[in-house]
């Protein structure tokens, strides 16, 4: 393998919320991290998608973490401060600014960009997240079951950069660094037959295993 451009402990490849969780998790405890994007804004479904979160009734009950409790309420918290609401709106702990059916929270897809990298400012700016936009994995390189490094390809300039790392997270919305790797992995449905469901169909899965 040639020498990388880049050399980090973790690398988390795709910034929608998962990814995103992955490098803050592993900031946290003390891991040097590359977080890469493709699209324009991170934050894959809920931005780039204008996908509204969390569809179940109970999310403001319970079921979620502590930082996904946290990106909720602040993108509330940036329509509370910025925007023309009511009183009453303003006062409602459960401010669903767009007021849809779907979700107790939809919202505007920039705002959930802002906060988003609010959240990841105090890591970038100490060096502890690097965040490399536009970027997409074109190529990648395998040590034994161990990935140890991804080529990844500006969409902007086509330049690419290799970077090698101690740990690597496919956070991709298609699971691209499957067959970049040469990962054993099977998509579509189950029979009702492997399953025991009684419903006609299963939903889809994705089954992994390493490289």
């Amino acid at each position: 393998m040639t020498s990388p451009d880049l050399q980090t402990d973790v690398l988390v490849v795709g910034a929608g919320l998962g990814g995103i969780a992955a490098a803050l998790a592993a900031a946290d405890r003390g891991a040097r991290v590359v977080l890469t994007e493709e699209h324009p804004w991170i934050g894959g479904q809920l931005t780039s998608q204008a996908v509204p979160p969390d569809e179940h009734p109970w999310v403001e009950r319970f079921g979620v973490t502590a930082r996904y409790r946290a990106l909720r309420e602040g993108i509330r918290d940036v329509y509370r401060r910025r925007y023309p609401l009511t009183d009453g709106a303003r006062d409602r702990a459960e401010l669903n600014p767009g007021a849809g059916w779907v979700s107790k929270l939809c919202h505007e897809p920039r705002v959930a960009v802002g906060v988003l990298e609010e959240m990841l400012a105090p890591y970038r700016s100490t060096g502890r997240i690097r965040l490399l936009e536009r970027v997409r994995p074109v190529s990648a390189t395998t040590d034994g079951d161990r990935v140890a490094s991804v080529t990844l390809r500006s969409v902007v300039g086509g330049e690419d950069v290799t970077v090698a790392a101690a740990y690597t997270v496919d956070a991709t919305e298609t699971g691209e660094l499957l067959p970049l790797t040469g990962t054993e992995y099977v998509t579509g449905f189950e029979s009702r037959h492997e399953t025991g469901s009684p419903a006609r169909r299963t939903r889809p899965s994705r089954t992994t295993s390493r490289p």
